[in-house]
């Protein structure tokens, strides 16, 4: 059956959760902000989602739900079960860690774990699956009774930006009879409102590396008894920025980025070692693997050049997010329903993000929507992952309000 078909027989049943369900949503905008601000005040990393994992797990079981959370406490999968066992589910992922980023603002739910921040939204993305979960659960009954096609299931994953939680997630089975799955991720140069779309890929392929260089250290006035690693990293650094955009055609999207260049910590010793490390990124794995192996080329030559040796990994790997079109209109149709036609945007081109929901559509179609937590002038906005990145809290009415609507639109 279409994703889209609609049952008349049940329209007025529809309508009647919609109103009652966005009437709850709507009613909820404070509870809302104090949960994300919550999560946003106690960030937890990659693998370390503890007590995020055990506050999404009380708000849920407070509404009679039942969630399952894996044994290491940071992760969560709660069902709806609509009509039976044998039918198909719909799943709606939110991810729960935060990024390795200082939290530059002063506001009141300022970070107060140093170091770390949910620059990426996380917490907003947290708070919206948990509500929509809420005000499902309260029509739970008007549901089961309007004769649904299928079920619901939230997935809350930890370990996104480490690009292993949706690995973990799938091996507890996750995806078991899902035959859809949708995400929404904030975009802060999209308005607050509105809703981005994009039919085919609309994040691309991501390779992290990390290139530990080994020398041999000694006195800064006596360099030529040494093997010095900091020109190595400097002049790795340099070639990875020339050599990158033309390893591959420049007319596909792709940036090779160093984001961490460390060495010694003293003014008058060479170190024994120095660390690079950065991202790859390409529309096409096609491009993202000419690049890898170009890091291996310059890694050679500069430890030829300077007598250095060094290991690489490529620790964290994502493929390209790709949106399957069915999903896509499914959702469209919901968000015109949400916020209206002209708030509804077709994303023209792909970012060169990372998003390790690609890998759920590896296995079942899929669509991730940007949702607009952008306000004020674009020019005084912060970019995801920076320290001064924060939402306009009226996003979180907007994207709980979506992930409802597509769920009730799915399943009635």
């Amino acid at each position: 059956m279409d994703l889209n078909t609609r049952n008349p027989e049940h329209e007025e049943a529809r309508a009647d959760i919609w109103h009652r369900s966005d009437a709850w949503l709507t009613a909820s905008l404070p509870e809302m902000i104090a949960m994300r601000r919550d999560l946003h005040a106690n960030p937890e990393p990659s693998g370390a989602e503890v007590r995020t994992s055990a506050l999404v797990h009380e708000r849920l079981s407070s509404a009679g739900l039942q969630p399952v959370a894996t044994e290491a406490s940071t992760g969560l999968i709660v069902d709806l079960n609509l009509c039976g066992p044998d039918a198909p589910t719909m799943a709606i992922r939110a991810d729960l860690d935060c990024v390795q980023v200082p939290d530059e603002k002063d506001v009141p739910w300022r970070s107060r774990l140093d170091g770390c921040c949910h620059a990426c939204g996380h917490d907003a993305h947290t708070t919206m699956a948990c509500f929509a979960a809420n005000s499902l659960a309260r029509e739970l009954d008007a549901m089961q009774s309007a004769e649904p096609r299928r079920n619901v299931r939230f997935i809350f994953q930890p370990a996104e930006e480490s690009a292993t939680g949706a690995l973990e997630m799938i091996e507890r089975g996750a995806i078991e009879d899902v035959d859809r799955i949708i995400a929404l991720h904030c975009d802060p140069f999209l308005d607050s409102g509105r809703i981005g779309l994009r039919s085919g890929p609309i994040t691309a392929n991501l390779l992290s590396f990390k290139v530990a260089i080994s020398g041999r250290g000694g006195h800064s006035a006596r360099p030529h008894e040494s093997v010095d690693p900091v020109p190595a990293a400097v002049n790795l650094v340099s070639l990875l920025y020339q050599l990158g955009p033309r390893s591959v055609d420049s007319r596909r999207a792709h940036c090779v980025t160093v984001t961490s260049l460390q060495a010694g910590e003293t003014i008058n010793a060479i170190p024994d070692t120095a660390r690079v490390c950065g991202t790859i990124r390409a529309a096409r794995i096609e491009e993202a693997r000419e690049l890898q192996q170009m890091v291996h080329k310059c890694v050679d030559a500069v430890c030829s050049a300077t007598g250095c040796t060094a290991d690489i990994e490529f620790p964290h790997t994502a493929p390209a997010t790709d949106n399957d079109p069915r999903v896509v209109e499914m959702m469209a149709t919901a968000a015109v329903d949400v916020v209206g036609g002209d708030a509804v945007v077709r994303i023209d081109l792909p970012s060169l993000g990372g998003e390790d929901f690609a890998i759920y559509q590896q296995h079942v179609p899929g669509a991730m929507v940007r949702l607009g937590t952008g306000h004020g002038p674009i020019e005084e906005r912060h970019a995801l992952h920076s320290g001064l990145f924060d939402i306009d809290e009226s996003a979180l009415l907007v994207g709980s309000r979506l992930l409802a609507r597509a769920a009730i639109r799915s399943v009635l």
